[in-house]
């Protein structure tokens, strides 16, 4: 709201909504969240000016008043917030090996089954769950020794029992 700036302007402006769209421009006003913060009293009443109207006419004060019934701040904690918190996370990897993404006896394939290479889609599924004593994703020691659950679609995966026993 303020970027981190309780006394940075707010620029309030009032509309008089109509159904059909054609919302009329009533007026504005300014405050900061250090003025709001203060709650409801007679410092949280605020002038609505039309600065066109205040051009044109030399008796406009105002269009009305908009008095500060209730103020409260609200949080929405990330999703850092939660895991700072304590939050428990259980992870599982899907991995697609249906013959949509390619025949894998093709090099092209995402699911080539080469004798001299892991394809793209093992590799993930190593590098998800790991291997015996290594540190986990970007060398976080505390990542689960014995990884995450892995659910292959289409299986035919060599690994497909090397995955599963590693639990």
């Amino acid at each position: 709201l303020c970027n981190g700036d309780p006394d940075r302007t707010i620029k309030v402006e009032v509309y008089d909504w109509d159904r059909t769209g054609s919302h009329d421009f009533i007026g504005e006003f300014t405050t900061s969240y250090c003025e709001l913060a203060r709650g409801q009293h007679g410092l949280n009443v605020y002038e609505v000016v039309n600065p066109k109207k205040k051009l044109k006419k030399k008796k406009y004060l105002n269009s009305g008043t908009v008095t500060l019934l209730s103020f409260s701040v609200e949080s929405d904690p990330s999703f850092l917030d939660y895991i700072r918190g304590g939050t428990q996370l259980n992870f599982t990897v899907a991995i697609d090996f249906t013959a949509s993404n390619g025949n894998p006896s093709q090099p092209t394939s995402l699911h080539y089954l080469s004798p001299f290479q892991l394809n793209a889609y093992t590799m993930a599924a190593l590098g998800c769950h790991g291997e015996p004593g290594a540190d986990g994703p970007m060398g976080c020691s505390s990542w689960p020794r014995r990884g995450a659950p892995i659910v292959v679609l289409g299986a035919g995966c060599p690994l497909w029992h090397l995955l599963w026993d590693a639990h």
